[in-house]
This record gives structure tokens, sequence and C-alpha cells, in this order.
């Protein structure tokens, strides 16, 4: 079986694709390799950010579908609450709607544009 590498920090956590940090339990998101001067590389640039790292490189498998198997050490709980708000602060449902009104133009009950 192949190997990657990983980044796990202090909390137990995995480095993820995007820069943060993840439980494992969303194998595709976290940060992989298959070269150790890689894994090297990120570990110190996401050090330089977070001077309170105290990372790790780890030799894991990969499954089938080349992805890692971690194990996951510390669950990272989110409320439904915190997600609704994130997704809610990603989408501008307002300006979008807005958009989607103005950028059509009027149609006619026989489905003829109306040309005001």
């Amino acid at each position: 079986m192949k190997k990657l590498f990983v980044i796990r920090n202090q909390n137990d956590h995995y480095l993820a694709k995007n820069g943060g940090w993840v439980d494992g339990s969303h194998r595709s998101a976290v940060f992989r390799t298959e070269h150790k001067d890689v894994a090297l590389n990120e570990l110190f640039e996401t050090n330089i950010r977070d001077f309170d790292l105290r990372g790790e490189i780890m030799t894991v498998d990969m499954d089938d579908k080349r992805l890692p198997v971690v194990e996951v050490l510390n669950p990272i709980e989110v409320s439904l609450v915190d997600a609704t708000d994130d997704m809610a602060d990603s989408l501008d449902v307002d300006e979008a709607s807005d958009e989607l009104v103005h950028d059509n133009p009027p149609i006619d009950e026989d489905h003829s544009l109306n040309s005001q």
C-alpha cells in the first residue's frame, strides 16, 4: 500500500487543503502529498502564519481512492446555528435576487418580450 504524508497539529487535527484544520472525518479535505519535502515546506509555511502551532508530519496509508487513512482523534463539533450563519455569510441572497429581477426583461402574457 502506498504512503502519504499529512500534517497533524497539537490538537490532533489535520491540515486541510484550504489551510484550515479538519478532524479527518472528511478525508478528501485533508492536505496530503506523496513527497516528504512538500509536506515539510507546507508545515514550515503554516507555522509562519501560526506561531503557536506544534505540528508534525505523519506517514499514513493511502486507500484505493488515493485518500489518506487517518483517525478522527478529536472531533470538531459545529453547531447548526454556526453552520447556518456561515452559509448565510457566504451568500448574499438580497443582492443575488436583485440581480435576477433587474437583469431579466419583463415578459408579456403571450411569452414575448416586452420592449418598454
